[in-house]
């Protein structure tokens, strides 16, 4: 699947940071997974 979002630089730099991820692909996928995990749980 391919989406497309706007977010404001420092948000994928906090969002990359948190993470731990080097790449923007990995830190934002990791994030969606966390949070539909946390969610069903």
């Amino acid at each position: 699947m391919h989406v497309n979002s706007a977010l404001p630089d420092d948000d994928v730099t906090k969002l990359m940071n948190k993470t731990g991820e080097s790449s923007i692909k990995d830190a934002i996928s990791k994030a969606v997974y966390y949070y539909l995990n946390a969610k069903t749980n």
